[in-house]
């Protein structure tokens, strides 16, 4: 990632991707040095969530687990729980040891999920996707249903 770096007096401007942010001064080099560092790995991080392969994975994993909500189960359940969970966590509650019933394939799309929803300042998981609004609708339902 290209960058620079320029220091204008209690400032350091940081600039990548053709974004600056200002940082002020610490009371160090070491500690400028620190947020520097900080701050660079923050906008790789988000132009990494950004980009077109990373959205494709994300969609076709998310995709996975919403489709595995679908016919009941165990696995079915498991996969439920956690999304509602990420979608409001004070709400739905997610029982893990339902995980253990979890196929290979569905594990593996609802853990890349659940790391890169929660690494950074996403948006609602019910939003990525609308073309199956009705399936997060469908999950809620069953879990009032079930109370």
């Amino acid at each position: 990632m290209e960058h620079s770096i320029e220091y204008k007096g209690s400032q350091i401007h940081v600039t990548a991707n053709g974004v600056t942010w200002n940082i002020g001064r610490g009371m160090s080099d070491e500690q400028d040095q620190a947020m520097i560092a900080s701050h660079l790995e923050m906008i790789e991080r988000e132009s990494f969530y950004k980009s077109k392969d990373f959205t494709e994975d994300f969609y076709k994993n998310l995709e996975t687990v919403i489709l595995a909500t679908r016919g009941g189960g165990s696995g079915a359940i498991a996969c439920r729980d956690t999304l509602l969970s990420l979608y409001n966590g004070n709400a739905y509650k997610a029982n893990l040891s339902k995980w253990y019933s979890l196929d290979r394939k569905n594990r593996a799309a609802l853990l890349f999920v659940l790391e890169h929803q929660s690494a950074s300042n996403r948006q609602d998981i019910d939003l990525y996707l609308p073309q199956y609004a009705s399936d997060f609708k469908r999950m809620k339902e069953e879990v009032t249903d079930n109370d």
